[in-house]
């Protein structure tokens, strides 16, 4: 695949095992510029839409699971460009939904380990251990937002797609 100084792409998969798609966002900084998504051969429609950044542009396909070819292209006058292109299989997608859910285990683990020992640490400071029945339910409320934050700040780092 050739790169071109017009067009940057900064997500490009397909997703989904039962109910397949493509999603390809990016940048192009031509205004006039018109994409094609073709299946097999076949154009297929699609919906595109702005990604909210400056000459942001995103394109969402439905798929069927009986496609195998999956290219897009973008016009430019009468050049029709190569942006994605992919051989679509269920194992392919199986894989890339794997990888998503080890993503995000591995993410939370890295991130409730470290809360864990600073916050048995902190109990161990203030109570010895001890801690009175009527803190618990404050504490665990602490840990748990502590947790979520951190996920949640942590998850956009290990995502696939992006």
């Amino acid at each position: 695949m050739q790169i071109y100084d017009f067009i940057g792409i900064s997500k490009q998969s397909i997703i989904g095992i039962k109910n397949p798609g493509l999603v390809i966002e990016g940048i192009c900084l031509k205004k006039d510029a018109t994409f094609i998504v073709m299946a097999d051969g076949d154009e297929i429609p699609f919906l595109l839409y702005d990604t909210g950044e400056e000459n942001g542009f995103g394109i969402s396909a439905p798929l069927s699971t009986d496609m195998k070819y999956i290219k897009a292209y973008v016009v430019d006058g009468n050049r029709r460009l190569l942006i994605f292109s992919s051989k679509m299989s269920v194992f392919n997608r199986i894989g890339l939904k794997v990888e998503i859910l080890v993503g995000n285990i591995y993410v939370f683990f890295k991130v409730f380990f470290p809360i864990l020992g600073r916050g048995i640490s902190y109990l161990w400071k203030k109570h010895h251990l001890l801690v009175p029945f009527k803190l618990w339910g404050k504490y665990f409320k602490e840990f748990k937002n502590k947790v979520k934050d951190s996920y949640e700040e942590n998850i956009k780092d290990v995502n696939v797609l992006d």
